[in-house]
């Protein structure tokens, strides 16, 4: 029996790019997808202002993220472990969910009704790449 090689490479890429180079990164990929070529799923997002980005990646949501990716949880639960509100958890989630980086369900908590909860879309790591000329 064959083994699968399992592949630890990030699939979500975060990094700053030129308007040009992601435009030339989609033609690329339509070019290949047209060819009937393998193209390796992942997700790029990119930012043109490196203040942007340093905006959106913080220490906190970098934490948030590993918290996250190590065990599903509800906005009050990352706020305690987190040492932060609930609102600036929540603040944090939406802009991560807007991307794609988490997701929340919500699901049945007993005896308190319905319960939000966060999960990674991808468990394996988030690949920060900064490239920018200053």
């Amino acid at each position: 029996m064959k083994k699968l090689k399992i592949r630890n490479e990030p699939r979500i890429v975060v990094k700053t790019e030129t308007r040009e180079e992601f435009f030339s990164r989609g033609r690329e990929r339509a070019r290949l997808l047209d060819a009937g070529k393998h193209v390796e799923a992942g997700r790029v997002i990119s930012f043109e202002d490196a203040e942007d980005l340093v905006k959106f990646i913080t220490v906190a949501k970098l934490a948030l993220l590993a918290v996250i990716r190590k065990k599903p949880a509800s906005i009050s639960t990352l706020a305690d472990t987190l040492h932060r509100s609930r609102a600036s958890i929540d603040k944090d989630v939406q802009l991560l969910e807007s991307v794609g980086i988490v997701e929340s369900e919500y699901v049945v908590n007993p005896g308190h009704g319905r319960c939000r909860v966060i999960k990674a879309v991808d468990k394996k790591p988030v690949k920060l790449r900064v490239e920018t000329i200053i």
